[in-house]
């Protein structure tokens, strides 16, 4: 048990899973003191749905899904502007710019921070990126401005993806760049990847694989694009602002070394306690069970942040009140997965994808479908299936696709609880 536990239950972090660990504390009958690290001054928001306030879709509101007065009632303190410096573990205190602060139980719910791996070195131009709030609202200033006519979109990720939509909401003429040979490269097979690239195409979106960006120039001739752009390949082209999507890192700086086990980000159980009993992660810091591979994975879902965060907070308080927490409360593991559209263009994946030894895929397609499986092989000659991609010509929500993609999930989802 922590050394005081009469100290207030600290999180740090105030998004998803911060906000559903305070949800799961309260649900759990915990009603004393909790003492919440904002680095912002804004309401929980949804990272997921910046891209749609950037494109026009949604709505500055939409993007919070708690009201302040939802949020306040489960009284917590939040200290707004107040990054932590460092988590002392030993010493149970949470230290920031404004001092010190002692904590019962902590969980980290610090999310993670967009990357821009491989942007030019002493770039006088720094590209956009998609995480924030401040930042869609700087890359929606910019696709409104009547001077943004061409956008580069750096990566093939599903950020990238979304990002280059809201340029398309917006009319602007688009191109994109991946080093891969096609997009989606963590999550969709070559089958699926080229139905969905012939899908942007169609709405006239040129796709440049296999290359980088090699050096970016501002220069004072405005008329073909401000920004001179170099392919690793050797074209040179005109565009008018540059947005990266290259993948995100955990935020995990004011941890020390060796504080909690760790591989790429924090180690977890079922209940998300890490390797100190009083220190419990979720959401994108977390490392916790992926059911297909049956290893410890970060699954960077709005679904899963949720429910790590509730079980830390039902762990808990079950701690506090030194009982053990209820077997439904622990997180059951997870699937990845993703839904993503574009300009009509339907994609949907579940469980893993990398194929080789005792691992196959199979292609079945139609006229407006692309559906591909991914069978992984079993002892007497039977198999399982650990992962899909459904590309569809059209987004109809309630259609076959969707159908498709739930029934495959669940089918994934039994088989790895069998």
């Amino acid at each position: 048990m922590s050394q005081d536990s009469k100290a207030p239950v600290a999180i740090i972090g105030y998004g998803t899973a911060g906000v559903n660990a305070l949800i799961g504390l309260r649900n759990a009958g915990y009603d004393g003191a909790v003492q919440v690290f904002s680095d912002t001054g804004i309401l929980p928001y949804s990272p997921i749905l910046t891209s749609y306030y950037a494109g026009g879709e949604k709505t500055y509101e939409e993007c919070f899904p708690w009201s302040e007065e939802e949020l306040a009632d489960l009284g917590a303190e939040v200290l707004a502007n107040c990054p932590v410096t460092e988590l002392d573990a030993k010493a149970h205190l949470v230290r920031t710019a404004r001092g010190d602060f002692p904590y019962s139980k902590c969980v980290i719910a610090s999310g993670a921070t967009p990357q821009v791996f491989g942007w030019p070195e002493g770039c006088a131009y720094q590209p956009h990126v998609l995480r924030t709030m401040d930042d869609a609202e700087r890359f929606k200033t910019a696709l409104e401005s009547p001077d943004t006519r061409r956008v580069l979109v750096s990566g093939a990720s599903m950020i990238a993806l979304k990002s280059l939509e809201a340029c398309l909401r917006h009319g602007k003429e688009t191109e994109l760049v991946g080093m891969n040979p096609h997009i989606l490269d963590f999550n969709a097979l070559p089958e699926a990847a080229v139905r969905f690239e012939r899908g942007l195409r169609e709405k006239g979106v040129a796709l440049r694989f296999g290359e980088t960006i090699a050096d970016v120039q501002v220069v004072d001739d405005k008329g073909d694009g401000r920004l001179e752009v170099t392919f690793s390949g050797g074209d040179v082209e005109r565009f008018d602002e540059i947005i990266c999507a290259h993948g995100v890192r955990s935020n995990l700086g004011f941890l020390p070394e060796g504080a909690l086990e760790m591989d790429g980000a924090i180690l977890v159980d079922e209940f998300m306690r890490t390797s100190d009993p009083d220190v419990f992660a979720a959401g994108d810091v977390a490392q916790a069970l992926e059911l297909t591979s049956g290893q410890r994975r970060v699954v960077g879902i709005w679904k899963n942040a949720a429910l790590q965060g509730a079980a830390a907070g039902a762990a808990i308080a079950a701690d506090l009140a030194g009982t053990e927490p209820p077997a439904e409360a622990a997180f059951r593991g997870s699937i990845p997965m993703n839904t993503i559209y574009v300009d009509g263009t339907l994609f949907i994946s579940a469980g893993v994808f990398e194929l080789g030894e005792g691992r196959h895929s199979e292609v079945r397609e139609n006229d407006n479908t692309t559906v591909v499986y991914v069978y992984e092989d079993l002892p007497g000659g039977d198999r399982r299936l650990v992962g899909f991609n459904v590309v569809a010509d059209c987004d109809e929500p309630g259609g076959d696709a969707y159908d498709i993609g739930a029934m495959l999930t669940l089918r994934i989802e039994a088989a790895c609880r069998r």
